[in-house]
C-alpha cells in the first residue's frame, strides 16, 4: 500500500515539472513599445550632448577676445611711449634742474646753532637775503655767527661795448675796455683778436696784455697784467696786416690765469 502510494506521488511530481518546464511566457506587447522608445530617446539624448559645447566647471572673468583687447591696448601705449622717450632731450632737462637748483655758494651759521647753506642774493644794512631750496629767507646780521663761502671765487672778465677798429696801411688797430666781474683777481689777462677770410679761415691773429695791477707771486714773479675784482683797465692791440686784404669778420677773446 506504501508502495502505491510514493509510485503515484512520484508520477504526479514528473507531471507537473513537464508541464512547467515546457510552459512559454507570452511577451506583453505594450511592454515592448514602452522599452523601444526609452530607448530611442536615450540614444537622441546622448547624441544632442555631443554637440553642445563643453561648460567649464568654473564661469571666466573675461573672454579671450576681451584679452585679446587688452593685449592690443598695451602694445599701442608702449609703441607709444617709445617714441615719446626718443623725442625727450635728457641733456636739457637736466640743465634746466641744475639751473632752478644752483650749488649753495654760503653756508651761514647762526648764533642759535643753525646752519643755512645757500646763496646770498642781497647784502642789505640790516639783512642778507639768501635763496636756499625751499626759498627766499631773509636773515638778521645780529643774528649771523660767521658765514663761510662753500664755492671758490673766480674771475669773469668781460669786455665794455664794442671797442673801436682803426685801418692803417699796415695793421689794425683794437682799443677798448674789460671789466673784472668776478670775485678773485684775474692774472695775466690777455686779449686776442683774429681777422677771418671769405674762405672762414684765420687771415691773421694778435694779442696783447692789459696794463692792470702790478703783482708779485710767490715764485717772484712781478708783473702788472693781473686785474682785480671790479676793476676795469683800457686796451690796446695791433694785428699787422695789409691794408689791401679784405677782412671778412672780426672776432675777439679775453683769456686770464690763476696765480697766488
Amino acid at each position: 500500500m506504501n508502495k502505491l502510494f510514493c509510485l503515484a506521488l512520484a508520477i504526479i511530481i514528473s507531471l507537473s515539472l513537464i508541464c512547467c518546464g515546457g510552459k512559454k511566457i507570452t511577451p506583453d506587447p505594450v511592454k515592448a513599445v514602452i522599452d523601444k522608445k526609452a530607448i530611442v530617446e536615450e540614444k537622441i539624448a546622448q547624441d544632442s550632448l555631443q554637440d553642445l559645447p563643453a561648460i567649464p566647471f568654473y564661469k571666466f572673468e573675461e573672454s579671450i577676445e576681451d584679452i585679446q583687447k587688452q593685449i592690443a591696448q598695451l602694445q599701442a601705449q608702449v609703441s607709444e611711449y617709445k617714441n615719446k622717450s626718443s623725442d625727450i632731450n635728457y641733456t636739457e632737462k637736466l640743465k634746466k634742474l641744475i639751473d632752478e637748483h644752483p650749488a649753495a655758494a654760503h653756508k651761514i651759521a647762526l648764533k642759535n646753532g643753525s646752519l643755512i647753506e645757500g646763496t646770498i642774493e642781497k647784502d642789505r644794512m640790516e639783512d642778507l637775503m639768501v635763496k636756499t631750496k625751499v626759498g627766499l629767507l631773509t636773515i638778521e646780521k645780529k643774528e649771523i655767527d660767521f658765514i663761510e663761502n662753500l664755492i671758490l671765487p673766480v674771475p669773469h672778465i668781460v669786455f665794455i661795448g664794442h671797442g673801436r677798429e682803426q685801418v692803417f696801411d699796415s695793421h689794425h688797430l683794437f682799443t677798448g675796455k674789460v671789466l673784472n666781474k668776478g670775485g678773485r683777481r684775474g692774472d695775466f689777462v690777455r686779449i686776442i683778436y683774429q681777422l677771418w677770410g671769405e674762405d672762414t679761415q684765420i687771415i691773421k691773429s694778435d694779442s696783447a696784455f692789459v696794463d692792470g695791477t702790478k703783482i708779485m707771486y710767490k715764485s717772484g714773479i712781478i708783473t702788472d697784467t693781473a686785474l682785480e675784482p671790479n676793476q676795469s683797465v683800457q686796451f690796446s692791440v695791433q694785428v699787422p696786416i695789409d691794408s689791401e686784404i679784405p677782412i671778412s669778420y672780426v672776432t675777439r677773446e679775453v683769456r686770464w690765469l690763476l696765480y697766488d
